[in-house]
This record gives C-alpha cells, sequence and structure tokens, in this order.
C-alpha cells in the first residue's frame, strides 16, 4: 500500500552564516588541513525534481542533496587541495564577511564527509546527531521480498513507452473517476452486507489487490526510467505491516506531475478496483453480494488511510512532489528534535526562514501526535485479536 522513497537525500548547503556547532567544533578539524578533499569515484553529480543538484553514490545507492553553491564548491575539488584551500579560496572570492563565508564552508565540507560521499571516512557521530539523522531520514524496519520487479515489468513499461502520454492518462484518469462513482453510488444506495464467513475470501482478494497497487508504483517509475530497487513488507509506525515499493531513484525524475503520479498510481488503481467491486455488489446476490460489500469496505477504508497526509501514506508523498517539497516529514521531525535535543540542524534547514520553521514544527508536532494515536489504535487492535485467538 506504501511506496516510500526510502534512501532520504540527505542536505549539503553552504548558505548559513551561523556560528560552527556539533559536527564542526565537536569534532578534531586536523581533518581541514590533512589532504585533498576528492569524492569517491563512485559518487556523480546529476540533478532531480525542479532541477536541484544531487549526489548520487552508486556503491550505497544513497542520494545527498546540495544547492546550487555547493556544486560551485565541489568543482574546487581538484585532488590537490585541502579543505582549507578551499575555504580560502571561496572566502577570497566572495564579497561576503569573511568569518561567515568560512563557518558556511566549513559546515558544508563537514556535512558532505558525514554523508560518506569523500574518500576520506565520515567522523564519528554524537547520540544527539544520530537521533537528528535518523529522524531526517524516517526509515522504518522492512523485509525486502523481492529484487527482480524492474525485469517482470520492463516490456510493459517499453510498450507504455511507446503510447501517447495524453492518451493513456485520460483513459487511466476515466476509469479512476469512473470506480469513484461507481463505489460512490454503492455506497449511498446500497445498504453492505455484515462480514460473514465469505468475509475471508474478501481479504484474500484484499491482499491481491495490495500486489497490484505496489506493481502500479512501481510500472509509473518504471515508464519514468527510474526502475524500483526492490519490493517487500514494511512497519509503517513501527506496528502496522504495509507493502512497499523502494522507488529511490524516483529523485531523479525532475518534473512535479510526473512524481506525484508516481504516488497516486497505487490509490488510482484502489479506485477502479473499488468500481469493479461495486458493480459486482449491485449486479449480484448470494455469496458473490456479500465477498463484494466486505471487500469494497476493506477497500474504502484503506483509501483513505492511504491518502492522509499525516501519515507516510502515498496522499502524503503525493502533496510533497506537488508542492516542489523533498523530505517534508522529516525535516519537521528534524526541527522538533533540534528543538528538544538542541541537537545541531543540517546547514540547509539552518537558512529556513522562520516561517518555514513554525510550518515545519507544526507539521510535525501534529504528524507525531497522529502517528502515536493510529499506533495505540493498531497496538490495542493487535492486542485483542490475539486475545481473542488465545481466549
Amino acid at each position: 500500500m506504501r511506496s516510500p522513497a526510502t534512501a532520504k537525500p540527505q542536505g549539503a548547503s553552504p548558505g548559513s552564516s551561523e556560528t560552527v556547532t556539533g559536527e564542526v567544533s565537536g569534532r578534531d578539524t586536523a581533518w581541514l588541513d590533512a589532504e585533498p578533499l576528492t569524492l569517491k569515484g563512485t559518487v556523480e553529480l546529476t540533478d532531480g525534481l525542479d532541477g536541484r543538484p544531487l549526489l548520487f553514490d552508486s556503491d550505497t545507492g544513497k542520494y545527498v542533496a546540495v544547492s546550487k553553491a555547493g556544486t560551485v564548491i565541489l568543482s574546487l575539488f581538484d585532488g590537490k587541495s585541502t579543505a582549507r584551500d578551499i575555504v580560502s579560496r571561496v572566502a577570497a572570492a566572495s564579497s561576503a564577511d569573511p568569518n561567515q563565508v568560512e563557518t558556511a564552508v566549513v559546515r558544508f565540507l563537514s556535512e558532505i564527509r558525514q554523508a560518506g560521499v569523500l574518500t576520506l571516512e565520515p567522523q564519528e557521530e554524537t547520540r544527539r546527531e544520530r537521533v537528528l539523522k535518523y529522524s531526517l531520514r524516517q526509515k522504518m524496519p522492512r523485509k525486502a521480498l523481492t529484487r527482480s520487479v524492474h525485469v517482470l515489468l520492463e516490456p510493459v513499461a517499453r510498450m507504455l513507452q511507446k503510447l501517447p502520454v495524453p492518451v493513456v492518462m485520460a483513459v487511466w484518469i476515466s476509469l479512476t473517476c469512473a470506480g469513484v462513482a461507481t463505489a460512490g453510488y454503492a455506497l449511498t444506495t446500497r445498504s453492505l452486507p455484515e462480514y460473514t464467513a465469505w468475509s475471508g475470501l474478501a481479504a484474500i482478494l484484499l491482499f491481491l489487490q495490495i500486489a497490484i497497487h505496489e506493481l502500479a508504483h512501481a510500472l509509473v517509475c518504471q515508464s519514468l526510467r527510474a526502475p524500483v530497487r526492490e519490493a517487500g513488507i514494511t512497519l509503517m509506525l513501527y506496528v502496522m505491516p504495509v507493502a512497499y515499493v523502494d522507488r529511490t531513484d524516483a529523485y531523479r525524475v525532475k518534473n512535479r506531475a510526473p512524481r506525484a503520479l508516481i504516488a497516486l498510481a497505487g490509490p488510482m488503481t484502489d479506485a477502479i478496483w473499488a468500481g469493479v467491486t461495486s458493480l459486482v455488489l449491485i449486479t449480484t446476490t448470494g455469496a458473490a453480494h456479500e465477498v463484494a460489500g466486505a471487500l469494497l469496505q476493506l477497500q474504502v477504508l484503506l483509501m483513505i488511510v492511504n491518502l492522509n497526509p499525516l501519515l507516510p501514506s502515498d496522499g502524503y508523498h503525493a502533496l510533497e512532489s506537488a508542492m516542489g517539497a523533498v523530505n517534508l516529514r522529516g525535516r519537521s521531525f528534524a526541527f522538533l528534535v533540534h528543538l528538544i535535543t538542541r541537537a545541531p540542524l543540517p546547514s540547509h534547514l539552518l537558512v529556513s526562514s522562520r516561517a518555514k520553521r513554525v510550518g515545519y514544527c507544526a507539521f510535525g508536532a501534529l504528524c507525531a501526535l497522529y502517528g502515536v494515536l493510529m499506533a495505540g489504535v493498531i497496538v490495542t487492535w493487535w492486542w485483542h485479536l490475539i486475545g481473542g485467538l488465545i481466549g
């Protein structure tokens, strides 16, 4: 049901003039003069959403977001210059306060070292830094079931790539709207049957639909030449098992609409299946009617949950893509962690305006509160279920 971008891009930006703390002043700075700075041979500079620069390490599969100014600093990596040499060159070429420039550039260089893209090994992190880093990545426990989804979908993706995009989108949107309308009609004009012994079959059909849901995400990624890396099961909020596809390479998709489409592919497919289920509910009786009624209720519930932007859901990812934002939840939680622990913020967050900081904190607080409530409901449900089975 979910398709998380499981490897959130870390950020590094030399745009801050605040005092260097934590990751710079709290560590040994001898490395600044020790040896020339060099990117790993497996690291390349590319770009992603809205043309934003990204460093991609093909060895680890990680993306690191950098600013335009950061790419200028990276261009000074000539294999001979130390960090101190680069800082001096940038400060000499800038008209800003030299101390502020030095602070910002040292912070930037320290952050890309910690991101693991330099030949220099990252320095040991403090506990507060590890907490902040974890909050930014929002990584949840997961179990990969297959890494061959792209092989399965490539023939279909090639076929779709040959079709006119407007035609494909028009048909898909029309089917989605028809599904929503049919489901709405069925829910408002038909009384849904009670759960019976046939409801177990509805649950099995729902698992099949979830698999198709994830394949829809993967197919859109594949068609945009950003194939998924794996598919499996993850624990949303650490208590609720859900399916996922790893669409990390969707960071390479530059435009907002295609990125939003990747997120909405699953819910759109769910809406179509809900329409089919509604037709069965309307036109049949007996066992088929009972199965369709139970399945439609489950479908609607899952669609509502899956479009809730306060969860790491498809609705959240679609909203994030439409806004041109990256890792909105992670950044929001990072600000909350910073407020509570005073862990040093990365430079790309330090330059956020006061209004943005307030917005991040408010969104993070809402997500955290809702997440706690949802986790409590899920744990309670599991507790009663297990108690009922034991009893």
